[in-house]
C-alpha cells in the first residue's frame, strides 16, 4: 500500500501529533493492511511502512554500502549484529514515535541500537523477523554553561562527548572506550574509568527524554516523573526509547595513566598486588586500575584522576613486581578523551561472548578463579588461531555506591552494596569464520559454573551483576534486590501499559523474563 503525498508529508513533518492522526487514518482497523500471520510478514509490513514514511533512512539488505549494513561485517562483535528486515535511522524523537506506532500496529518485533556494543545477540539486533531503530543520527549536543549540564543525543559516543566537552573545559564520567554509546552505557548502569570518584555512569544523568510505547515523548528527572527517572538508571530498555540524555559535567579532569605488560607465569604475585592496590584505593578515590589476564601476557592499567608529580602510593604494589615485560602505554598526563583512546579495546574482527560475576575482594578466591580459567583455556584452540579467553579484575570500592547516592541525582536501581568488591568480567573472542560456536559457548558455560561455585563456597559471591558485562542468561535484574525489582516492574507497567517493550522487543534484560 502506497501513502498519499499529503500523508507522507505529514509523517515527515510532525511528531506526537502524527501518532494521534495515524490512529484515525493509516492505521484504522478497516485499513487495507492484510492480516499478518508470521513474524516475517509483520517485519515486512513494518519495513514497507517505514520506507514509505522515511525513504532512504530505512536501510535494507539490498543496500550493502549503507552504514547499518556495513556494520554487519565490521562490528565490535559479529554475534550481536544480525541481518534484520530493516534499519531505521530517525533524526528526532517525533520520528521514533512514528516508528513505534508502525511497530505496534504491525506487531513487529524490534530492537533499539545506538552503537551496538553489547555482544549479546538480540539485545541491539534482530534477525529478518524484526526491525532495528538505529539511533546513530541522534547525535546533536548542546551545553548550558550556567548549570553545567550537557544535552546529548542518544546516538552519541563517549569519544565524541569527551572531545566536545573538553573544548569547553568540562568533563563527564562516562565510558572507558571511545566507541561506546552513551545511551546503552547509562541505561545499563555504566562503569566509568573512575567509578570510585563519582559513582556509576547513570549517576551522572540529570534527566532523560523518552519516547514511550504509546508514542508520547516525555521528560523525566529527580523532580519530574522521578520513578521513571530512577528506573532508567540501570533498568535498561524496559520503559521506552531514550532519545536524549542530560549529563552533569565537571571542570576539566586531568588524568595520568600507564598500561604495562607482565609475564603471565607471575600470576600469583600479580594477584597479590591487585588485591593490595584495591585495599589502598579505599582511601584514594582518585585511583583506578584493571588487571587483564591473557594466556600470553597480563596487562595492568594504572589510572589516576589527577597529574601528580610523585608516583601515587596506591600503585606501589604494582611497582614492586619484577615481571614487567614492557609498557604499551607509557606514563601519560592527559584527559578522559586521551585515556579512552589509549586503553580502547580493539581486537580483530570476530565473535565474542562475555559474562561477569561480582565478589568480595580475596586473593585466595582470585587464585582459584585463575586455576579454573587456566584449565578451561587449555581446552580451547591456541592464541595463534585467534582464540582469546581472558578475564579482567575490575576493582570497585565501597565509596562507589555512596557516590551515586550522595550526588543529588536521586539514586539508581542497581542496589550496589557499600563493600569493597571486584566486578570480574570474562571475555571469549574467537574467529568469525570456521569456529565452532557450540564448543566455545560450552567452554564459557563451564567457566561460569565453576567460577560462581568457587565464590559461593567461600561466601564471597555478591548478588549484583553489572548489566553491561553480563551474559544474556544471567539474572541481572534480580541482582538489584527485591525493592528495586519491584520498582522496575511498577514503572514498566505504568509507562508501558500495553507492554510494547515486553511483548515486541527482541531481547535485553527485560521484566518479562523475571
Amino acid at each position: 500500500m502506497m501513502m498519499s503525498s499529503a500523508l507522507l508529508q505529514l509523517f515527515r513533518s510532525t511528531g506526537s501529533y502524527l501518532f494521534a492522526i495515524s490512529r484515525h487514518s493509516l492505521f484504522r482497523p478497516h485499513s487495507t493492511i492484510p492480516v499478518l500471520k508470521t513474524d516475517h510478514e509483520r517485519a515486512a509490513a513494518a519495513r514497507d511502512l517505514l520506507k514509505s514514511a522515511f525513504g532512504e533512512r530505512v536501510i535494507t539488505a539490498d543496500d550493502p554500502t549503507s552504514r547499518p549494513m556495513v556494520a554487519l561485517t565490521t562490528p565490535w562483535s559479529t554475534t550481536c549484529h544480525l541481518p534484520s528486515a530493516a534499519y531505521f535511522q530517525p533524526i528526532s524523537a517525533a520520528e521514533v514515535s512514528t516508528a513505534l506506532s508502525i511497530i505496534t500496529k504491525t506487531q513487529c518485533k524490534f530492537a533499539v541500537r545506538a552503537t551496538g556494543h553489547n555482544p549479546n545477540p538480540g539485545f541491539s539486533s534482530t534477525r529478518e523477523d524484526g526491525v532495528i531503530i538505529d539511533l546513530q543520527l541522534l547525535n546533536d549536543k548542546s551545553f548550558d554553561a550556567e548549570t553545567g549540564i550537557a544535552s546529548v543525543g542518544a546516538g552519541s559516543t563517549w569519544g565524541e562527548v569527551y572531545t566536545w566537552l573538553e573544548e569547553k573545559g568540562r568533563s563527564v564520567m562516562g565510558g572507558r572506550y571511545e566507541e561506546i554509546g552513551v545511551a546503552g552505557f547509562v541505561l545499563g548502569g555504566g562503569m566509568p574509568g573512575f567509578v570510585n570518584l563519582r559513582g556509576m555512569g547513570c549517576d551522572q544523568v540529570r534527566g532523560f527524554e523518552v519516547v514511550l510505547g504509546d508514542g508520547h515523548t516525555v521528560h523525566c528527572s529527580a523532580d519530574v516523573r522521578p520513578d521513571l527517572y530512577r528506573a532508567l538508571k540501570g533498568g535498561g530498555s524496559n520503559f521506552g526509547v531514550v532519545t536524549r540524555i542530560y549529563l552533569q559535567t565537571y571542570p576539566l579532569l586531568k588524568t595520568q595513566y600507564t598500561v604495562s605488560l607482565y609475564k603471565p607465569d607471575d600470576y600469583a604475585n600479580i594477584i597479590e598486588a591487585s588485591v593490595a592496590a584495591h585495599k589502598e584505593m579505599e582511601t584514594d578515590a582518585q585511583a583506578a586500575y584493571f588487571t587483564n589476564v591473557h594466556r600470553d601476557f597480563v596487562a595492568i592499567g594504572q589510572l589516576y584522576a589527577d597529574t601528580p608529580t610523585e608516583e601515587p602510593k596506591v600503585f606501589e604494589p604494582f611497582r614492586k613486581l619484577e615481571s614487567m615485560m614492557a609498557p604499551v602505554v607509557p606514563k601519560t598526563d592527559g584527559t578522559l578523551s586521551t585515556l579512552a583512546q589509549a586503553i580502547g579495546h580493539r581486537p580483530p574482527k570476530g565473535k565474542r561472548t562475555i559474562f561477569t560475576i561480582s565478589t568480595k575482594v580475596d586473593a585466595d578466591l582470585y587464585l582459584a578463579i585463575h586455576q579454573i580459567w587456566q584449565d578451561i583455556t587449555a581446552t580451547l584452540p591456541p592464541s595463534s588461531d585467534g582464540t582469546d579467553l581472558h578475564y579482567t579484575i575490575q576493582p570497585v570500592t565501597a565509596s562507589a555506591g555512596r557516590a551515586g547516592r550522595d550526588n543529588g541525582t536521586g539514586g539508581n536501581v542497581l542496589g550496589l552494596q557499600e563493600v569493597s568488591q571486584n566486578w570480574c568480567v570474562f571475555t571469549l573472542e574467537y574467529p568469525r569464520d570456521g569456529a565452532d560456536d557450540a564448543v566455545h559457548q560450552a567452554a564459557m558455560d563451564r567457566l561460569y559454573t565453576q567460577v560462581k561455585k568457587a565464590a559461593e563456597e567461600r561466601g564471597l559471591l555478591l548478588d549484583f551483576v553489572c548489566p553491561t558485562f553480563a551474559d544474556k542468561r544471567q539474572d541481572v535484574l534480580r541482582g538489584f534486590g527485591e525493592e528495586n525489582v519491584g520498582l522496575i516492574q511498577q514503572v514498566a507497567e505504568k509507562y508501558d501499559a500495553e507492554g510494547v517493550f515486553q511483548k515486541l522487543q527482541y531481547g535485553g534484560f527485560l521484566v518479562r523474563d523475571l
